[in-house]
């Protein structure tokens, strides 16, 4: 006899970076932001990370077409005019150009004429500094990779399906480049973090539009976690070489900020990387004061703090995917509640760090005070070390 076919199940889809991390920040823009027919009017996070990341990734596949020299020209269309005319192909002004028309049509601007300047200044830094460093080892730009997992509710509680699909975009280095350059500062820092690297292995690389957090920042550990995710989906892909490690590009350390944030975790012992002591970078840092001009610290210093590098092993693996998993129970927990209730609210935590509160805009009727993190909530232990 036929068995009756049984209704379709729906398989949850997340990005790594768009709901699982999002939803670490704030619970509820989450769910108003992805949840919701409408799209927020200014998405200031998103919109500075993915401009970030765009220019990155076309600035790539300009140079491997016809590798000009640098530093590339940098010649921004002003704010709310018509693109310039006449500029090349490598001017990070015509590039920038290409990325903002995409987010735009995708809903996504920068909220004002300070945030545009501010991505294109950061952009050109790291394109002509981070570039001659990286473009040269990566083997693949923009990897798309995918897996799934199962999903294992609590008792009681009842999900939109037994599995969850996840997926991500990375660029991919290979083991055997890296251990071949000479005077690369990302060769050096993944020698230095792995010192045997494998024959063949691979190594991913993450663009960060944010400064290096502190080493006790819920962001430094969300970090690490999210590159032994890669790692885990890249495993997940055939014919994948193994990842022995990440590496994160901060690319707000090209044109700090904050410094009064870096004196006081420079002086509480926060920080993995501080200058050099004696050196003009920590003369500079030590006798700043607010109101005064940014700092001028040197290329190595900025460059030292805007890379990272992440040793990728599977207990490490194992600890992060772990972690995620539970950040999806949460969201299928909060989706089941608000189903059987009919109320948002009540139902999603709410509550982020004064960037997220500042760019969301639904702030001024939430019920969370912005200094509730609702990461608290949602951080299991961090990753074993390798």
């Amino acid at each position: 006899m036929l068995q009756q076919r049984r209704e379709p199940e729906l398989v949850p889809n997340y990005s790594l970076t768009g709901d699982l991390l999002s939803f670490m920040r704030c619970g509820l823009q989450y769910r108003y932001q992805n949840g919701s027919a409408l799209p927020p009017s200014r998405p200031v996070q998103m919109w500075f990370g993915e401009f970030i990341h765009g220019v990155m990734e076309t600035a790539y596949r300009t140079w491997l077409a016809s590798h000009p020299p640098f530093p590339w020209p940098c010649t921004p269309t002003p704010y709310n005019t018509s693109p310039a005319p006449n500029r090349a192909a490598n001017d990070i002004g015509t590039i920038g150009d290409l990325v903002e028309a995409t987010l735009a049509a995708a809903g996504k601007s920068p909220r004002s004429r300070n945030l545009r300047e501010s991505a294109y200044e950061r952009a050109e830094r790291a394109v002509n500094e981070i570039g001659p460093e990286l473009f040269p080892l990566i083997r693949s730009a923009e990897e798309r990779v995918i897996g799934t997992r199962s999903l294992t509710m609590p008792q009681g509680a009842r999900a939109r399906a037994q599995m969850y699909e996840l997926h991500g975009i990375m660029d991919v280095l290979s083991s055997v480049t890296v251990t071949a350059t000479t005077n690369n500062m990302i060769c050096n820092a993944v020698r230095a973090a792995v010192p045997n690297l494998p024959a063949g292995a691979e190594i991913i690389v993450d663009y960060k539009g944010s400064r290096r957090p502190a080493l006790d920042d819920e962001y430094w550990t969300q970090g690490d976690w999210q590159l032994q995710m890669y790692a885990w989906l890249r495993s997940r892909q055939p014919g994948a070489a193994p990842v022995v490690a990440g590496v994160l590009l901060y690319i707000n350390e090209l044109a700090p900020s904050g410094i009064s944030q870096l004196q006081r975790e420079v002086n509480q012992g926060r920080t993995d990387v501080r200058p050099l002591s004696g050196s003009p970078d920590d003369y500079q840092l030590r006798t700043w004061r607010p109101g005064a001009a940014v700092p001028s610290f040197s290329a190595a210093f900025r460059l030292q703090r805007a890379i990272r590098i992440v040793p990728i092993t599977q207990p490490s693996i194992d600890a992060a995917v772990g972690a995620f998993d539970n950040v999806v129970v949460n969201i299928e927990s909060c989706v089941a509640r608000e189903a059987q209730h009919g109320t948002i609210v009540a139902h999603w935590p709410a509550g982020g760090d004064d960037a997220t509160c500042d760019a969301c805009d639904f702030r001024h009727f939430c019920p969370s005070p912005a200094s509730a993190r609702s990461t608290q909530n949602y951080l299991p232990p961090a990753p074993s070390a390798p």
